[in-house]
């Protein structure tokens, strides 16, 4: 089924295809940081009890068991994804299958808020571990540093890659929609 708009013509299979391969794409890869945060989780629970017993700070532990929660956040947010990107369903009616996809490709959405979340309950642990002690503003400078290229280049890889997908989808919906 083809839509025409502004001289464009958008494939509604072929939309569709691309929507699929993206999904499961993405799916894996949640699969895949998943898995790496389980096995994280239990390996840094260990090393936050050796530290603590090593320093006796309590500090340490806290900053140890926030690194803990944070893989803790990032699996389960990662085991959310990829739920929601393996259950999608394109049996649905064409409107509501591609409002949803729009809806999924969009840049931030408020469950990605959890994701902000747990880097800043990481950089917690860092900034109350003794072992970066007096160099703590310096390192808050790399992590500001970091959270800000790592959303560049999150923004850019969604322009060049799903932003197509989400703009055709919203497309189609306008087109079926009669706007």
């Amino acid at each position: 089924m083809n839509f025409k708009r502004k001289n464009q013509d958008i494939n509604l299979d072929k939309l569709v295809g691309k929507l699929q391969k993206e999904d499961l794409r993405y799916s894996n890869l949640c699969k895949g940081l998943k898995l790496v945060y389980w096995i994280l989780i239990p390996i840094y629970t260990v090393l936050a009890v050796v530290i603590y017993f090593e320093t006796k700070e309590i500090i340490d532990l806290v900053a140890g068991l926030l690194f803990v929660s944070s893989f803790l956040i990032f699996a389960l947010i990662m085991g959310y994804f990829q739920k929601e990107y393996n259950s999608v369903d394109y049996s649905l009616p064409t409107l509501s299958m591609l409002k949803i996809a729009a809806n999924r490709y969009k840049p931030f959405r408020p469950k990605s808020l959890w994701a902000f979340i747990a880097f800043f309950v990481m950089d917690a642990g860092f900034c109350l571990s003794s072992e970066y002690g007096e160099d703590m503003i310096n390192r808050q400078g790399y992590v500001v540093a970091l959270f800000l290229a790592s959303i560049t280049v999150g923004l850019i890889l969604w322009y060049f890659k799903y932003k197509p997908l989400r703009d055709n989808a919203l497309r189609l919906v306008a087109e079926i929609e009669g706007e």
